[in-house]
C-alpha cells in the first residue's frame, strides 16, 4: 500500500504527532509514517510579516518521496495575497503543508481535533477536491472559529468523489 509521508518541520513534540498520525489513519485509507524531522527553511521566512513562505515550504516538503507528503509545522504561514493560512496544498497534487500555529488550544482534545480536520481539508485538495459549500470538512476556513464549527467528516458529495482514498 502506498504511503503518506508526514515530514515534520519544526518542534512539534513526537507525542503530538503520533496521536495526529493515528487520528488521521482512521479517515483515509492509507498507511502514514513519519518520514522526517527538519528545521523550517529560513530561505522561506519573510523578515517584513515575521512568517513562513507556505508555498516555499510546500516545495521543501515535495522533496521527500510519497504516494503522498504532508508536511506538519508549528511555525506562522501565510501566502501573498493572505494574512495567514492554516494551510496549503497542490491541488491533484501530492504534497500539502499544514501549521498548528493558529490551532493551538489550552484544551488538548480541541487543538488535535483543529488538526486532524485541516490535514483532512488539505489532503482533500491534493485528491482534487475544492471548497465545498455543505457541512464539510472541505469547508474554506478563514478563522480558527470556522475550523472549529465544520465537522471532522466529509460530505456525501466529496467522500463520493474521493471514494478509493477515504475509509
Amino acid at each position: 500500500m502506498d504511503k503518506i509521508n508526514i515530514v515534520v518541520i519544526g518542534n512539534i513534540k513526537p507525542s503530538e504527532v503520533h496521536i495526529i498520525k493515528d487520528r488521521i489513519e482512521e479517515v483515509f485509507k492509507r498507511d502514514f509514517k513519519i518520514y522526517a524531522r527538519i528545521k523550517p527553511d529560513e530561505e522561506c521566512y519573510i523578515n517584513e510579516r515575521s512568517q513562513y513562505d507556505a508555498s516555499c515550504l510546500l516545495n521543501r516538503v515535495l522533496r521527500y518521496p510519497g504516494y503522498r507528503v504532508i508536511g506538519l509545522t508549528d511555525v506562522n504561514i501565510t501566502v501573498p495575497y493572505l494574512n495567514f493560512v492554516f494551510g496549503l496544498a497542490v491541488k491533484n497534487g501530492r504534497g500539502a503543508i499544514v501549521s498548528t500555529y493558529r490551532l493551538k488550544n489550552e484544551n488538548m482534545e480541541r487543538y488535535l481535533l483543529r488538526v486532524k480536520k485541516e490535514i483532512m481539508h488539505e489532503l482533500g485538495h491534493t485528491f482534487g477536491l475544492e471548497h465545498c459549500k455543505n457541512y464539510c470538512v472541505m469547508k474554506f476556513s478563514n478563522s480558527v472559529f470556522d475550523v472549529d464549527n465544520k465537522p471532522a467528516h466529509f460530505c456525501e458529495e466529496c467522500k463520493a468523489r474521493i471514494k478509493n482514498e477515504v475509509l
